[in-house]
């Protein structure tokens, strides 16, 4: 990773490289699968990320159910 700006590049925070590199990394990842399935996959690697850092207990992520259209009759 390259944190030293050339001559005529502005300054760009290393910080802010590495959150383009990890959303890049993700949008790799998840490009392929269907809106929902991607999101399931974020939440599935945050979470872990999470668990790993001692942010949360290690209990399973969902992702809520999406609900019916307005005005549907639920099943």
């Amino acid at each position: 990773m390259k944190t030293k700006p050339e001559s005529k590049e502005p300054f760009v925070p290393t910080a802010l490289r590495q959150v383009w590199e990890w959303k890049d990394a993700i949008y790799q990842e998840t490009k392929h699968l269907p809106p929902r399935e991607a999101l399931h996959e974020i939440l599935r690697q945050a979470h872990e990320a999470a668990v790993a850092h001692g942010f949360v207990k290690k209990t399973p992520a969902v992702l809520a159910e999406t609900p019916p259209p307005y005005g549907a009759k639920q099943p």
